[in-house]
């Protein structure tokens, strides 16, 4: 009898038939978090095993995530849902300013960054402040919190930007002499906020370098930014194999890592140079308005481990990648989107310059380039017109916590330790539930009070562009002041005619909320 079995399944088969069915009856029991958030709603396409694995490949693939969260946020009325993908921990997603500050306040301390997201992530950001939690993350964020004081907010406004915004405005002059030209204008703005990087971020002028190879490390970090998205619905043993192997985009991205970090270490070298420099021919003045991030993490770094104490060049590397990323790439990003909603939306611009033609002459009339950061205080509409960008289009788009205990939400909703949690801010912005019936209009009238002719104040909660509680972005009034200023300087100077439909740009996938495929527009002086 044993005989004919064996003839029939060879021993070899007969282990592997008998593994598989192990495999497949250990992955068909639901586990410990699974099971708490069984009873939640599952988006259409679940299957036993493989959960939504194939329907998320499908929808990544599509490069239209964000909008299928969108419906499955409106189809189950904000309430939470979950997704499931095979060899991960559930992930529910919330939708509602409630739950929003239940995990990013109100219970706070029982959740930890997601560990899909820091595993994601760590090629690229290392042991920066996006990826860690602990005593590290509030050192750093300690660290940096020092340049975005008022006093420095209002140096680098009323010093550096403007000095930035001049350059960016003769390269625009150039653009608009030529007749019939379309230029980058996508590329025009990320040139201009590295400009302000270098300076804000490393202390050096971006004039030393050759622009083709910032431009390089750009689109390196921008693809390296969608390839850490791309990991994070993929599961994990399938871009871990592709990364051994350094095959397809996993190869693409180690290629584009060396170029970010040939940069980056390069104006480490060059900022730390020039400070030794200034420091042997005795160079004043006051310190504080020269203050960059490699500066405060030296001087906190002598602070804690002594004046002569060497440090590691990796760990300021990962120090300021998470900056960059956040303070280059996002200011960038919410000028090209402002710029494709004025065309889509020409009597939003008209208004703006009208405020602009009232409330500021001299910059309306040429005999100011640039307005002072206080001069933009009085720009009301501007900065509801922003916010209104912002809330549409959130540079960031949808962030993540994991609960390191057992927690319940406020809704009653239980989450075991090690479920994950997703807050979609870009959702957030659209959903009627939270904005009313006209959620999906760009309308920057919702952020005016018709009575006092002020900014509305809205819930980080609810307006969830720069997040809340202790996780709140630290350069949130620095980036909303530069933006402000260089809009006020070029929309007082020039129109920007997209290439194309206004309403054809769509979003990429990627960590931030980029136009597909750039922003090209025709440039032209006002008369």
């Amino acid at each position: 009898m044993f005989s004919n079995v064996e003839e029939l399944w060879p021993w070899p088969t007969l282990v592997a038939v008998v593994c598989l069915a192990f495999i497949l009856g250990y992955l068909a029991i639901p586990s410990v978090q699974a099971r708490a958030v069984m009873h939640l709603p599952k988006p259409p396409g679940y299957l036993p095993i493989l959960g939504n694995t194939l329907l998320v490949a499908r929808v990544q693939l599509s490069g239209r995530f964000h909008d299928w969260a969108l419906s499955n946020c409106r189809k189950y009325n904000g309430k939470p849902w979950c997704m499931h993908i095979l060899g991960k921990a559930p992930t529910v997603f919330v939708c509602t300013p409630e739950a929003f500050e239940d995990v990013q306040k109100t219970q706070y301390d029982a959740f930890g960054k997601n560990p899909l997201f820091v595993e994601a992530a760590a090629d690229v950001l290392g042991q920066g402040v996006f990826a860690i939690s602990g005593p590290l993350w509030h050192r750093q964020r300690k660290t940096a919190s020092r340049l975005f004081t008022a006093q420095m907010i209002q140096h680098n406004m009323d010093v550096v930007v403007p000095e930035k915004c001049i350059r960016l405005m003769k390269r625009l002059n150039l653009a608009a002499e030529r007749e019939n030209t379309v230029v980058s204008l996508k590329w025009m703005l990320d040139l201009f906020t590295m400009d302000v990087f270098c300076k804000v971020g490393f202390g050096i002028r971006m004039q030393g370098i050759e622009r083709q190879k910032i431009i390089n490390m750009l689109e390196a970090l921008q693809r390296s930014s969608a390839r850490i998205v791309g990991r994070i619905l993929e599961p994990s043993w399938y871009w871990m194999l592709r990364r051994y192997l350094n095959i397809g985009a996993e190869r693409q991205l180690a290629t584009d890592m060396k170029r970010v970090n040939g940069m980056l270490y390069g104006c480490i070298e060059r900022s730390i140079q020039d400070k030794a420099k200034r420091d042997r021919n005795g160079a004043n003045g006051n310190t504080k308005c020269r203050m960059d991030l490699i500066s405060l993490y030296l001087e906190q770094h002598a602070v804690d481990n002594g004046k002569d104490a060497s440090f590691y060049p990796k760990k300021l590397r990962d120090f300021l990648v998470s900056f960059l990323a956040a303070g280059q790439d996002t200011t960038a990003t919410s000028m090209s989107w402002f710029v494709v909603m004025i065309n889509r939306y020409p009597k939003v611009l008209e208004k703006v310059r009208m405020e602009i033609q009232e409330k500021l002459p001299d910059l309306a009339s040429g005999k100011e380039q640039v307005p002072s950061l206080d001069d933009t205080h009085q720009l009301v509409y501007l900065e509801a017109a922003i916010k209104e960008t912002l809330r549409l289009f959130p540079v960031a788009l949808i962030s993540g916590r994991t609960a390191v205990r057992d927690v319940t939400m406020s809704d009653g909703v239980f989450l075991v330790k090690g479920t994950s949690v997703h807050m979609p801010h870009y959702t957030m912005g659209r959903m009627k539930s939270v904005w009313g019936p006209d959620a999906e209009e760009f309308k920057p009238e919702r952020w005016i009070d018709p009575a006092t002719g002020k900014i509305v104040a809205v819930s980080a909660f609810k307006f969830s562009a720069f997040y809340g509680g202790p996780h709140a972005c630290l350069g949130m009034k620095f980036a909303m002041s530069e933006i402000k200023i260089t809009l006020a300087a070029l929309l007082s100077r020039y129109n920007f005619k997209t290439s194309k439909d206004p309403f054809d740009y769509t979003y990429r996938m990627a960590l931030s909320l980029r136009i597909d495929g750039g922003l090209d527009v025709a440039v032209t002086r006002l008369e």
